[in-house]
């Protein structure tokens, strides 16, 4: 597990100022934006913490489990995973300039963005729960078109390739291949997963099985229109560079980011031993030798 999420987080750290190195471009520092912006995040995170109660009575009364009251160290550590996950994000941002807000500072977008994701990822895994409780949408997700199976190497590398491309050509045109850029995080980490001989969220697509993908998008909807709608009620300002259904299919990636790397810290609880990665197939044709008497 921290062997994948150091990687994964080194990768994203790295690669879009070696991009800008290697293009002979320079960083330009976001520009200063007027407005308030701690007391309307702090709104916006009670608002996401009433969400996430209410969901979790839901599911404890539909089910009698809920993860609030049962998997407190899960949630903690979840928690800390968002929070490193919203900060990747607001650091991705100063390359690619997706919005900005009257963060006085990078440093200060930074810890914004980490105490957001401290609630958001748990508010996902929560919102997922609700969702797959609805009879209707799991029905909907369920034995639909199969995706063709590649085997894993195969397939880790053209994820790899592709959030090599994201990140790096995301960095230095970002007006055109932002589409890339802000998936690239997932397939990056979807890519390190296949390494280490673990499922993904698009693991049951070739079976037919939309529910991860379906449900994991839609919790991210949910959670993040409901930080980003509370977060303007409570007078706080953002300027976006993208339209609506831009912002909508950004959130299902983030989503189903926060999903994978859900699953990730579920490892712990599951008390699996973890593969190695991927190794070097073995020469097909054994030799063997004898020894002379």
């Amino acid at each position: 597990m921290l062997n994948r999420l150091a990687a994964f987080v080194i990768a994203v750290l790295l690669l879009p100022p070696s991009a800008l190195t290697i293009a002979g471009m320079e960083w330009d520092a976001p520009a200063p934006v007027e407005g308030s912006v701690w007391l309307p995040a702090l709104f916006s995170m009670l608002a996401v913490i009433a969400f996430c109660i209410l969901l979790d009575a839901l599911i404890f009364h539909r089910t009698r489990h809920s993860l609030l009251r049962s998997q407190h160290g899960y949630l903690l550590w979840s928690s800390l995973a968002g929070a490193l996950t919203g900060t990747l994000f607001a650091y991705l941002n100063l390359f690619a300039a997706t919005w900005a807000t009257p963060a006085g500072s990078p440093a200060q977008a930074l810890l914004l963005a980490a105490l957001c994701g401290l609630i958001l990822l748990p508010a996902v895994l929560i919102a997922r729960l609700w969702l797959a409780g609805l009879p209707g949408l799991v029905r909907l997700s369920a034995r639909r078109i199969a995706c063709p199976a590649l085997p894993p190497e195969p397939a880790a590398k053209l994820l790899l390739l592709a959030a090599l491309a994201g990140l790096s050509g995301g960095t230095i045109w970002p007006g055109h291949l932002a589409w890339l850029f802000w998936p690239s995080p997932l397939l990056l980490l979807a890519a390190l997963q296949l390494l280490w001989h673990e499922s993904t969220v698009f693991s049951g697509l070739v079976h037919g099985n939309w529910s991860r993908v379906l449900l994991g998008a839609l919790a991210g909807i949910l959670a993040g229109g409901v930080a980003l709608a509370s977060y303007r009620l409570g007078g706080g300002t953002i300027y976006l560079s993208v339209n609506i259904w831009q912002l909508i299919a950004g959130m299902a990636v983030s989503g189903l980011l926060c999903l994978q790397i859900g699953d990730i810290v579920a490892e712990h609880w599951r008390g699996r031993k973890r593969a190695e990665p991927i190794k070097k197939k073995p020469f097909p044709v054994p030799i063997v030798t004898k020894k002379e008497p």
